[in-house]
């Protein structure tokens, strides 16, 4: 127990102890473990139902998590909290009389004992949150075959049996109850006056039908004013944020003294949460390994549930296992439906069309690699727009890793002329011709080194660099067809996100590309990938309802639509920390600085990250006021 209570108090002291008026989430974001994102069309097989009945249940506690994160006031909250029985048993003490406990036999005390979704360490007392998802009720009722529990917030339909309904409520209730009193068990056995609030909420059900479990006809199906008073509804969780007047009853805000007792049990908690196997983990305490983890699962493409080892589950038929080619080179281990098939396309001439972070450029240098691998003599110039952050070294970590050698040409339009590039190319001896192009260019710019190129598949990515504001109908279709000209006897892969520069032109050039594009290029010669993979779900979700307004503010045909913004969506369930999205009525450089100022003070609160820790990516074309004031910012 000696060391739980040191380990506790390290990890309040590194991770929890801020002057900042802000909760401590542990961990820092959301776990989800049914990540996929699911065909809409039902799917045959045991595993389906359940595993989106699971993932639903995790995105209800989600909902708590982000509301709970939102609050003012200095708390713990851990997610996800689960004991053992040699746990419990460390903290009883000689309270618990092992002789006859069957728990206590063998490996029966590693088995878990009690769990809670949410547990809140307040400054004087504990909180404990179970969330129950309305939305399934499966498990506690099996219902008739039109039986379904209405969507949030609207009023009963008339094929709803009510009294199933109160029967379900009542069910997950009880099962709630049994599982905070484990919890409260476990805090009472370390201090038996410890203060101690309980509740379960219920994100997806309206407070306005309340009455129906004060009054039913039916005595079992009643719930008395007490145990109402312990249930969360939706309406507490206003636009994901706990009701301010059910904080201000229920939840210590401020930084009050602790007890010794208090600050025990608190310590012993703490410890406990981040223990596993028997070994406490501090780091999963860290902001940092936080990001980093999620990071590499989304770099990593991990986009599906993989269970444990000898489980079975059937496979998510949206999700397929990446080639071992873009596997072992590119690191990525999975891919969705619409890159794999992009990736076994056998046209010569393809236009790969999707938002930043749908996978285009791991499809490009997969490509790239298998037709080396395939072919030694077969010879790849690639075409790599770069600007900030944005590089080609996705293309040569892979071909490093591949043992493909390459030859980095940097150019720009000042450095090499057309002839002088096209003989850099020809006396390369390496398979693989890497041509970097900084900043943005005209259209002819491209097209003039193309046409001065021939023998070699041609890959071009990010081709949206070089649509400008003088760029016409005739001169996009110059480019075009010198690309498909290129095809006739190579491979010519091309990779865009044309909504990338609607931000900078008009509606009626971006219309003229799209027009163009379809006109030359056949419908089997153009592809899109509409999942948001890099991104976690949460700025996948946001750029997804960004994109749908841009959409609603057009009056273009649909095929022209389906070019410019192809649909996007999250293309998993992968949750990273809290997104902050600022938006400013007009371009104010105080109002932008003052934003980062505040931003950066609060990544610094708990003395985890200094400002060296955080990196800012700012991108204006009328930049050069604000980036000095940025940076002084960020170097203060």
């Amino acid at each position: 127990m000696d060391n739980y209570l040191e380990y506790g108090k390290q990890i309040y002291e590194e991770y929890c102890s801020t002057s900042e008026n802000l909760p401590t989430m542990l961990p820092r974001a959301p776990e989800q473990t049914y990540i996929d994102v699911y065909p809409d069309e039902d799917q045959s097989g045991p595993s389906f139902t359940d595993d989106r009945r699971h993932q639903l249940d995790y995105e209800t506690e989600v909902k708590v998590y982000r509301a709970l994160e939102k609050v003012d006031g200095n708390f713990i909250v851990l997610h996800s909290f689960k004991y053992t029985h040699h746990q419990y048993r460390l903290c009883a003490g000689k309270s618990h009389i092992r002789k006859g406990c069957s728990n206590c036999k063998g490996k029966n005390a590693e088995n878990q004992e009690g769990e809670s979704d949410f547990l809140i360490i307040c400054a004087d007392s504990f909180i404990i949150i179970e969330v129950k998802n309305m939305d399934n009720v499966g498990e506690v009722l099996e219902c008739e075959p039109d039986f379904h529990l209405c969507s949030i917030g609207e009023d009963w339909q008339p094929q709803c049996n009510r009294d199933q309904q109160l029967k379900a409520l009542i069910g997950t209730f009880q099962k709630s109850v049994k599982q905070r009193n484990k919890i409260v068990e476990l805090i009472e056995c370390m201090d038996k006056d410890a203060k101690i609030l309980q509740f379960t909420a219920y994100p997806n059900f309206s407070k306005q039908f309340k009455d129906e479990f004060k009054f039913s006809e039916t005595t079992e199906l009643r719930l008395s004013d007490d145990e109402l008073s312990t249930i969360i509804f939706e309406e507490d969780l206003c636009r994901n944020e706990l009701d301010a007047a059910w904080c201000s009853a229920n939840v210590t805000l401020a930084n009050y003294s602790s007890s010794d007792s208090h600050e025990r049990v608190r310590n012993i908690l703490l410890a406990i949460w981040a223990t596993e196997r028997n070994t406490c983990d501090k780091s999963k305490c860290s902001l940092g390994r936080c990001i980093m983890d999620v990071n590499k699962q989304l770099k990593e493409g991990r986009i599906t549930f993989e269970p444990k080892k000898g489980k079975k589950r059937n496979q998510n038929p949206a999700v397929v296992k990446a080639p071992d080619v873009i596997r072992n080179n590119s690191n990525v281990e999975n891919l969705t439906v619409e890159q794999h098939n992009a990736f076994e396309s056998k046209e010569n001439l393809l236009l790969i069309n999707g938002p930043a972070g749908a996978g285009k450029t791991v499809i490009l240098c997969g490509k790239i690699l298998q037709l080396i691998q395939s072919d030694k003599n077969n010879k790849v110039v690639v075409f790599k727009f770069t600007g900030e952050g944005n590089n080609s070294q996705h293309y040569q970590s892979a071909l490093d890793n591949a043992s493909i050698k390459y030859e980095l040409i940097s150019t720009s339009e000042d450095e090499h002329t057309p002839a002088q590039l096209a003989n850099l190319i020809t006396e390369c001896l390496c398979n693989v011709i890497i041509v970097e192009i900084p900043g943005y260019k005209d259209t002819t710019y491209l097209t003039d080194r193309l046409s001065v190129l021939s023998g070699y598949n041609l890959f071009v990515d990010d081709i949206q660099a070089v649509i400008r504001s003088n760029t016409t109908a005739e001169i996009f279709s110059v480019l075009i067809n010198t690309l498909k000209d290129l095809s006739a006897d190579k491979i010519v892969w091309i990779a865009c996100d044309i909504v990338q520069v609607w931000s900078v032109y008009d509606t009626d050039l971006i219309s003229i590309v799209a027009n163009v594009i379809t006109d030359i290029l056949a419908p089997h010669q153009r592809t899109t990938l509409s999942s948001n993979l890099r991104n976690t779900f949460d700025l996948s979700n946001i750029l997804s309802v960004i994109r749908d307004q841009f959409v609603k503010l057009c009056s273009l045909k649909s095929d022209i639509l389906d070019i410019i913004l192809p649909s996007q969506s999250p293309g998993h369930f992968i949750h990273g920390t809290l997104p902050v999205i600022h938006v400013f009525n007009n371009r104010n450089v105080d109002s932008i600085v003052s934003v980062i100022n505040i931003d950066l003070d609060r990544l610094c609160a708990t003395h985890e990250l200094d400002y060296s820790d955080i990196g800012i990516v700012y991108a204006n074309y009328s930049s050069s006021d604000v980036v000095p004031l940025v940076e002084d910012s960020v170097n203060m």
